[in-house]
């Protein structure tokens, strides 16, 4: 009898541990702790601005911004060609799409990331939506960006980011169909465009390009991502 009372105490002490761990990171002087995360984007280029960042904090259903080898939706083209994340943020809005725990274009004091600047954003994630997905156009282009789809926030590292060419928009370099500066023109190249995601070659000045190689042109990587992930006592 009192070895089945032991059994009995031990399964009562198990199941109030799970429901502890439940409602939060049991801490070792039994405090619960929430698990935040802090996010950095560097812009590593010399002469290209990249535009406010579009992010959306999600769970592990919320599908993708993009896929590489494959068409860019009307929301990305918008995001790649033009800065406009109106799409972006209509298509993942938390209020619409249960996927999606929150949804934001955020900006460096009011405005881009210029070289060598990083915009830095946080978030607690003990909600169980760990995964971020984001893009930013490199605005002294026709529709090139960085982004990722799902990247893991629960963990601590850092990452290099490439450009990508969104392929919706012809790589003509004509200051008529460019955003950044020196051009500001928010037209969109009727030209044949190569039709899907791919990596960036960047500007090479040729034909009747406005770029300068020299100023806009990069070499990948054009982004840093550091993620810094840690518990906060509640």
């Amino acid at each position: 009898m009192k070895k089945t009372l032991s059994i009995f105490i031990v399964l009562g002490s198990l199941v109030a541990l799970v429901g502890l761990l439940a409602g939060g990171v049991l801490s070792a002087d039994g405090q619960d702790e929430e698990l935040m995360t802090e996010v950095s984007i560097t812009n590593l280029t010399r002469g290209q601005i990249m535009s406010p960042v579009f992010v959306a904090r999600h769970d592990s259903g919320a599908g993708s911004l993009y896929s590489l080898g494959e068409s860019a939706g009307e929301a990305m083209a918008k995001m790649a060609e033009d800065a406009d994340a109106s799409g972006l943020l209509e298509a993942w809005n938390p209020e619409t799409n249960g996927n999606v725990a929150e949804a934001m274009v955020v900006k460096l004091n009011d405005g881009p990331i210029m070289p060598g600047e990083t915009v830095t954003l946080s978030f607690d994630i003990d909600d169980g939506n760990k995964w971020m997905s984001f893009a930013s156009m490199l605005v002294t282009t026709n529709d090139a960006f960085i982004g990722a789809n799902a990247f893991d926030l629960s963990k601590s590292r850092t990452v290099y980011l490439n450009a990508y060419d969104s392929g919706t928009e012809a790589n003509s370099e004509d200051c008529a169909y460019i955003p950044g500066p020196p051009c500001g023109n928010h037209a969109k190249d009727p030209a044949t465009s190569e039709g899907f995601v791919h990596v960036h070659s960047g500007i090479h000045g040729t034909g009747v390009s406005d770029l300068d190689p020299a100023t806009h042109d990069w070499r990948d990587p054009v982004a840093r991502l550091i993620v810094k992930t840690w518990t906060l006592s509640k």
